[in-house]
C-alpha cells in the first residue's frame, strides 16, 4: 500500500467528514439532519424497547451535558439571531445553519450512543482474536510456514478504513440500521485477527 493511498484514506474518511459537518447544515432540508424513524425502529427491534430507550436517554444526557449546559447551543443560536445581520440574507441562512448543525450534532450523539452498545464486546473480541492470531502466527512459523507481509498491510489498512467508515457514517444523511454495527464489529474482529496472524 502506497503512502499516497493512505493519505487519500485519511482525506476521505477523516478530513472530508469534518468539512461536511460544517457545510451540510447549509442545505435547506431539515429532515436531512434529524434521527430517522427507521433507525430508532431497527434499534428497538434488535435490542428491545428498553435498551433502545436507554440509548436515547444516554444521547439526550450526553447532548445536554456537552452542548447545552456548556452554553454552546445558546451561543450559536444567539449569534444566528443577531439583529445586526441582514434580515433578507444573513439572518435566515445563519439561523438555518445553526438549527441544522445542532440537529446533526444530536444525531451524531445518538448514533454514537447506539454504537457504544457494541463497543465493549467488540474490544473483548478484538483482544481474543489478536491473541488467537498471534498464536496462529507462532504455530505457522514453527511449522516452517510462509509469512505474507502483504496480508498484514492489507489488514492494517482495512482497520484504518473501517474506523474511517465509522467516523463518516455518524453524520451520513441516511438511516443507519442497527445491524450495521454488528457488521462493523465482525469486520474489525476479523481484520485484527488477520493482522496478528500475518505480522512479521
Amino acid at each position: 500500500m502506497s503512502s499516497r493511498f493512505v493519505s487519500h484514506i485519511r482525506w476521505w474518511f477523516f478530513i472530508a467528514p469534518l468539512l461536511a459537518l460544517f457545510l451540510m447544515p447549509l442545505l435547506d432540508n431539515e429532515q436531512l439532519f434529524k434521527v430517522y424513524p427507521e433507525e430508532t425502529d431497527s434499534v428497538s427491534t434488535l435490542l428491545g424497547p428498553d435498551r433502545a430507550d436507554s440509548a436515547i436517554e444516554r444521547a439526550n444526557a450526553d447532548f445536554k451535558s456537552w452542548f447545552v449546559d456548556t452554553g454552546a447551543v445558546r451561543a450559536t443560536m444567539d449569534q444566528s439571531d443577531h439583529k445586526d445581520l441582514d434580515d433578507t440574507i444573513g439572518n435566515p441562512v445563519a439561523r438555518r445553519w445553526a438549527h441544522n448543525f445542532w440537529f446533526l450534532i444530536y444525531r451524531i450523539t445518538y448514533r454514537a450512543s447506539v454504537m457504544r452498545v457494541w463497543v465493549l464486546g467488540t474490544i473483548l473480541m478484538c483482544v481474543a482474536s489478536f491473541i488467537d492470531g498471534g498464536t496462529r502466527r507462532k504455530v505457522n512459523a514453527a511449522a516452517g510456514g510462509v509469512v505474507r507481509p502483504l496480508h498484514f498491510h492489507v489488514a492494517a489498512h482495512g482497520i484504518l478504513l473501517v474506523l474511517g467508515v465509522v467516523f463518516t457514517v455518524l453524520m451520513l444523511p441516511m438511516p443507519i440500521l442497527a445491524p450495521f454495527w454488528i457488521a462493523v464489529s465482525a469486520t474489525l474482529v476479523f481484520l485484527v485477527w488477520r493482522a496478528a496472524a500475518s505480522y512479521q
